[in-house]
C-alpha cells in the first residue's frame, strides 16, 4: 500500500521562516559602526541580506550577553529555557539591547 502525497504549500523551514527573512530596504553600514564589549546584552534580529552567520530561526527576537568580540563576528550566551546556548553569528544580526 501506498500513502498520497501531499499536495499544496510546504510546512517545511521556507514556509516558517518565510515572515522572519523578508527583504525591505536597502541596508546601510551604521551596524558595523557600533562598538559592543564583553557584558553587554545583544538583541538577535535575523538580517536576510546577508547569508553568512545566519542564527537558527529560533534566537530571533531572543535577548542575549556577549562573551566574546571578534573583527567580523560576536559570540553570545543566550538562555533557551533552562539551558544557556551560545551563539556564534556576524554584526549583521544583532542589535544593541535597550536602545
Amino acid at each position: 500500500m501506498t500513502t498520497k502525497k501531499p499536495s499544496g504549500r510546504s510546512h517545511g523551514f521556507k514556509h516558517k521562516s518565510r515572515s522572519i527573512m523578508t527583504k525591505n530596504e536597502p541596508r546601510g553600514v551604521s551596524f558595523l559602526l557600533r562598538e559592543y564589549h564583553e557584558g553587554d546584552k545583544a538583541l538577535v534580529i535575523i538580517d536576510p541580506r546577508q547569508h553568512k552567520g545566519l542564527p537558527h530561526r529560533r534566537y530571533h527576537g531572543k535577548v542575549g550577553t556577549i562573551n566574546k568580540v571578534e573583527r567580523r563576528s560576536v559570540t553570545l550566551d543566550i538562555k533557551l529555557g533552562k539551558k544557556t546556548k551560545t551563539l556564534i553569528t556576524r554584526f549583521d544580526h544583532i542589535k544593541p539591547f535597550g536602545v
